[in-house]
């Protein structure tokens, strides 16, 4: 039986973030994502969780300031190493204040003056480093390609890309988060995609292409890969990562008609 939880900050955008945990539980969810929920106190946020009887799945890392085509996390810049270290730091803090098991890391975008190879050196170290501060947390390490339409430059853009990392880092901590979303612009074939990689992945995220809706609203056939998701063994959590075409409410008519699924 697949497990889905939704994204508070894709998902309920019509309500305030912190009205979105009520929202996603009265809709059926029993756990969240976020992407960063730094805007509020820790404790906060785990006020609002008990009260909707959530749980945190997972959550991004701080990666400070977002300049499209420009910046996009820090792990992969030679020089900013006490930067990324201070980040995972704040991240690991929230994490343990809101017992989430996983944690994920944005690798960055690559400066066109940058050698292709000392970015993966200096991706290599961060990881090692944030992976031996999560184990001591008892954290998941995550790491994920993103779609190079919307993220020109982006260091990770392939999954045997982030299999080599994964494989060059050599921590147990370190994991694979899935996304059609970006597999999907970037790869295609997401169902062979994902049966290639099940070994590394501890998450996955879902979203249609090219717009990022809601299944049944884009390219991506989840009539066919969610049954392949199930057939895996893969039992993780399935975030909804994505944009509701319309309000959030409406966006669930796909997980409803699921037979088997639940939220």
């Amino acid at each position: 039986m697949l497990k889905f939880c939704a994204n508070l900050h894709f998902m309920y955008s019509e309500l305030p973030f912190l009205d979105r945990f009520a929202a996603a539980a009265a809709d059926g969810f029993t756990a969240i994502e976020m992407t960063y929920p730094y805007e509020f106190p820790a404790d906060q946020i785990r006020k609002h969780c008990n009260a909707a009887r959530m749980e945190v799945v997972s959550f991004n890392a701080p990666v400070g300031e977002i300049i499209p085509g420009i910046r996009r996390g820090v792990a992969v810049l030679p020089g900013f190493e006490e930067e990324y270290r201070s980040q995972i730091k704040q991240g690991l803090d929230y994490a343990r204040a809101l017992n989430s098991p996983c944690l994920l890391s944005l690798a960055g975008i690559v400066p066109a003056d940058l050698p292709l190879d000392r970015a993966r050196a200096t991706f290599i170290e961060n990881l090692r480093h944030a992976a031996d501060a999560c184990d001591k947390a008892d954290v998941t390490l995550l790491i994920e390609t993103n779609n190079l339409v919307e993220h020109p430059g982006y260091y990770l853009a392939r999954l045997e890309q982030a299999a080599d990392i994964i494989a060059a880092v050599g921590h147990p901590r370190l994991r694979l988060l899935f996304d059609t979303f970006h597999v999907g612009i970037n790869e295609g074939d997401v169902v062979d995609n994902f049966k290639r990689h099940l070994p590394l992945i501890d998450h996955v995220q879902i979203a249609n292409v090219p717009d990022r809706h809601e299944p049944g609203e884009g390219e991506l056939d989840f009539d066919a890969i969610f049954p392949a998701i199930e057939e895996s063994g893969y039992r993780g959590w399935i975030g909804c990562e994505y944009f509701p075409k319309n309000d959030t409410r409406s966006s669930l008519a796909w997980l409803k008609k699921r037979k088997g699924g639940t939220a």
